[in-house]
């Protein structure tokens, strides 16, 4: 091909560190004009031109940096990257219906769907339904070359989605030879195992004119349990005496609303009347040893509920990836190359039982003529109809069984028109299926139809409906079907074990979810890095065209979107949209080789879009790059980025949920109004007496989901720095950059309490949005509320990043230092945007830490290497916004939970020219234990490492 242009083109594109990589000049013999590449760091952006440097702060994770963590899977180390929110780990992945196993990349905390996941800069087709946020735990992750971080928006150069940024996976393009690479590992708590196997080939072909490669990469984890990790850490907290908020942890405790044997009494808010079920179905008095907490149903040494005993820490997860590569020259001018990827993921997830609890759903009916009833059962409820509060473990735990079968092609050629020009022509297309069984999933009418257990004229037990069909339920008020009522197999709750093996396979059903999303990308894009002179230096252009489509569908189990099963009533959804794209990108050198200025160079780009879901929308940035001398670049960038509602915000439909709602009409609460004039009289406009009061125990029920009239998210973003390579330090380069995020017209869903209390605190009266939202009954309780997505909030981030890097010689060998950290100085959200007084805190408070950082010392001598790596994160509230935690620090004692240090350790060495390297290592050396109460399975713990000390044994074997 034409060397000279297409190195530059493609090596450039490549070449990408924190501080200016420089290359060696390349020798000038007859080939004089081969350009002299120097100061290379281009990513975030089109245009290769050597001159030009990124004017956004970019951060690199390396192949190397990889291998050093020992993980199996790339999502489990990009969670370590200080830039990255650990919104979706291994562990907390389960924390949503359909997500197992799947780790989505959050940059700054504002969420996954506004971080733009690239593979070799472009697009790859999403992983959960109704979005295109990619699952990057599908990267192959012995097939990577280094990720790369590009803070702030990034809408113009590489499209929406980017608000904060870019997570650019680069792979390997070709390769030549075999390499095998399997690794082994376990931990010190449990049978966590985990193992490893890569198996990468590829070759050159028609006199090195073409290449092809390919890789097949299998990895796996068994699921680690809770209490092969922590043990019995039964934890409550119980409010402190004389304080309706304030509390404090203790050891052995929990709810003692309900158990596994089932709770029963007069009255649930005082244990003293209450009476718990043995085992052999016989009960007891309650015990409660310890400290009560009456208001909230909780005690210690006493009988309470135990969910630690199905609690799993990670899911069992296994992944088959086969990925491919190749390229052809067609002549000195023009190649042709394709991508392939194909994933297989199985992930085995298991959570709680079906329960029923009388703070959520009112607990079991058991009515008085229940043939399971002893005299001395009858005696205790005074012959009368009673509740059982009840965690029906003995029914069978709840669980998915998901496959997702995922697969990636790119086709496309790119090569040089005449001298200056470079193309890029490609087609994207990848495919998402996904078959979900949710398994234990209780039919609702077949367990209350068994519940209901009755005796007929012989004496037998039976189920009501056989006995009398066309009775009301005495669980529902409905009747049960005959369908039902012909297999109805009765049984008891009495005591933990109650409910036979045959009624749980009964009433059990595994219902199937199916979702299938589709992308296809078509561009191409120009580039001309010598468009004309100017005194500075040569003019820089890049411009492209690109159409895309995205569709989602999600099939639903009949049964599961009636709701007739445990789970939501979750209807069917899908949708498409497709949008037209025009971008140019340019960067003009201004001045050149004067005192303090070495090079001033600033850059523009500007992205149009036409959706056809919204319409038309911009995006543009315009950046500076200022090379002092060989030791100091300053740089700088401000950008306006865009994101478009996705298919689930605008097409999902609304689904029944439900949600704790303290009533702000309830006589107690008017006070508690930050305006309690304007709530007294907006409650009174509903109809409500001053004397109202809340009369719903648990929960409400209602409907949430999409808005088809959804408006784009539009965001600001600057960022401003210095690179310093200081030449009197030889391997030294330390980068700080400034960067700061606004996110206007942000598209949330309000939970239903504050839908209620925005309704009765909104001034003007009540014909607002909010109580159109809320519907109550004649006796002014809440019947439902509606709460769908609205362009209503707003976010504000800003912070320091810093790198430092520094490689020098030591005794004979290569010493390298390491340090990435990020410093947030501020995190606001504003859930109404033009209500600057609804701003909530989070900076410090949990899951948004002020520092996240990460250090490494390595040391290669000879045919040895070791490194020795820390992670760190600090300290954070208890609470979920830090004003809470201002207002009252003993909210929750402790009212932090401490910092985060864990130290991972590796050795390797090669066996000369053999082409043998083996290697092992310790993650987590000091067995480290996360905060109190911080097990990693929610968006504020998976910060901390749950796992513990954990082993592992590797080798790499490359044939020669």
């Amino acid at each position: 091909m034409n060397r000279k242009l297409l190195t530059t083109a493609v090596c450039t594109a490549l070449i990408s560190s924190i501080a200016p990589a420089y290359a060696q000049q390349a020798s000038t013999g007859a080939d004089d004009d081969v350009t002299k590449i120097e100061t290379v760091t281009v990513t975030g952006s089109r245009i290769s031109n050597p001159n030009v440097v990124s004017a956004q702060p970019v951060s690199v994770l390396t192949a190397a940096d990889i291998k050093a963590t020992g993980a199996v899977n790339i999502g489990d180390v990009l969670t370590t990257m200080p830039q990255l929110a650990t919104s979706f780990t291994m562990g907390n992945s389960t924390q949503y219906i359909g997500t197992a196993g799947v780790a989505m990349q959050d940059l700054r905390n504002l969420g996954t769907a506004r971080t733009l996941v690239l593979v070799n800069g472009r697009r790859m087709v999403g992983s959960s339904s109704g979005t295109t946020a990619v699952d990057t735990n599908l990267i192959p992750a012995d097939w990577i070359e280094r990720v790369e971080i590009i803070t702030g928006g990034a809408s113009a150069v590489y499209g929406a989605d980017a608000v904060s940024g870019v997570v650019n996976f680069i792979l390997k393009k070709k390769y030549e030879g075999a390499n095998v690479h399997a690794q082994y590992g376990t931990s010190q708590h449990g049978s966590f195992d985990k193992a490893f196997v890569a198996v990468t080939a590829g070759t050159n072909f028609a006199d090195d004119r073409g290449n092809i490669a390919a890789s097949l990469e299998h990895s796996r984890q068994d699921s680690l349990e809770f209490r092969d990790r922590f043990g019995n850490e039964d934890l409550t907290t119980i409010s402190t005496p004389g304080s309706e908020y304030s509390r404090a942890f203790f050891r052995n405790g929990g709810s003692y609303e309900f158990t596994t044997n089932g709770v029963f009494g007069s009255n649930f808010r005082d244990p003293s009347t209450l009476y718990v079920f043995n085992p052999d179905g016989s009960f007891r008095r309650l015990r409660q040893d310890g400290l009560v907490d009456a208001g909230r149903r909780r005690c210690t040494d006493c009988d309470h509920n135990d969910s630690n005993g199905s609690f799993q820490l990670q899911p069992k997860y296994d992944r088959t990836t086969l990925n491919a590569t190749g390229s052809f020259d067609i002549n000195t001018d023009h190649r042709l190359y394709f991508e392939g990827m194909y994933n297989k993921v199985n992930v085995k997830s298991r959570g709680t039982a079906a329960f029923n609890t009388w703070g959520t759903y009112g607990g079991h009916y058991i009515a008085s003529d229940n043939a399971y009833l002893s005299d001395a059962l009858k005696a205790a409820t005074g012959g009368e109809d009673f509740v059982v509060s009840r965690d029906d473990r003995d029914s069978g735990l709840r669980g998915e069984d998901t496959e997702r079968k995922t697969q990636r092609l790119v086709i496309g050629a790119e090569g040089a028109l005449g001298t200056d020009w470079q193309y890029d022509l490609s087609v994207n297309y990848g495919r998402t299926h996904e078959r979900r069984e949710n398994l234990n999933n209780r039919h609702r009418e077949r367990f209350y139809a068994g519940l209901d257990a009755v005796t007929d004229s012989t004496g037998k037990i039976v189920c009501r409906s056989q006995r009398d069909p066309g009775s009301l339920n005495v669980s529902t008020g409905e009747v049960i079907s005959p369908e039902v009522a012909a297999s109805c197999i009765p049984f008891s709750v009495f005591g933990e074990g109650a409910i036979t093996p045959q009624a749980r396979d009964w009433f059990n059903v595994t219902t199937l979810t199916k979702t299938r999303l589709t992308q296809m990308v078509a561009g191409g894009s120009l580039v001309n890095n010598n468009l004309f002179e100017l005194p500075a230096g040569p003019v820089s252009l890049a411009a492209g065209l690109e159409y895309r489509r995205e569709t989602s569908k999600q099939i639903n189990d009949p049964l599961d979107i009636s709701g007739a099963t445990f789970l939501n009533a979750i209807p069917s959804s899908g949708g498409n949209y497709n949008v037209r794209e025009l971008w140019l990108e340019t960067a003009v050198p201004v001045l050149h080789d004067l005192p303090l200025i070495k090079n001033l160079t600033i850059g523009g780009a500007i992205r149009f879009s036409d959706y056809n879901t919204i319409g038309n929308t911009r995006a543009w940035r315009y950046n500076l790059d200022w090379v002092i001398n060989d030791s100091l670049r300053l740089r700088g960038n401000a950008s306006s980025a865009v994101r478009a509602p996705n298919i689930d915000e605008l097409f999902g439909g609304q689904s029944q949920n439900y949600g704790l709602i303290d009533d702000p009409c309830d006589a107690q609460e008017i006070g508690r109004a930050s305006n309690p004039d304007v709530r007294r009289a907006n409650c009174a406009a509903l109809g409500l007496p001053t004397t109202f009061r809340d009369e719903i125990n648990g929960t409400n029920e209602g409907l949430s989901g999409s808005n088809p009239n959804l408006e784009p998210e539009t965001g600001r973003t600057w960022t401003a720095g210095f690179v310093f390579t200081p030449s009197f330090v030889e391997g030294l380069s330390i980068n700080v950059d400034y960067w700061e995020i606004k996110l206007r017209n942000a598209i949330s869903i309000l939970d239903f309490e504050t839908t209620a209390r925005r309704c009765v605190d909104t001034p003007g009266g009540i014909q607002n949005i909010y109580c159109s939202n809320v519907v109550r009954r004649g006796d002014g309780q809440i019947d439902h509320v509606t709460a769908i997505y609205q362009n209503i909030a707003a976010k504000e981030t800003d912070g320091v990043d810093i790198g430092v890097q520094y490689a020098h010689d030591l005794y004979g060998g290569k010493m390298s230092w390491k340090l990435d950290a990020s410093r947030v100085l501020g995190y606001t959200d504003y859930p109404f945007q033009n209500d600057p007084e609804s701003a909530v805190k989070f900076l410090n408070a949990l899951g948004y830490p002020k520092w996240k950082a990460s250090f490494s010392a390595s040391y290669a001598r000879d045919d040895w290497q070791a490194s020795w790596s820390t992670r760190f994160v600090s300290g954070v509230a208890r609470t979920d916004d830090y004003d809470t935690y201002k207002a009252d620090p003993y909210f929750v004692t402790p009212g932090k939970a401490g910092a985060g240090v864990v130290h991972d350790v590796r050795v390797g060495y090669t066996f000369g020219k053999t082409g043998w390297d083996v290697y092992g290592g310790i993650t987590n050396v000091f067995d480290s234990d996360p905060p109190l109460a911080m097990y990693g399975d929610t968006f504020g713990s998976g910060v901390y490492d749950t796992i513990g000390r954990a082993y592992y044994l590797g080798f790499n074997y490359k044939f020669l």
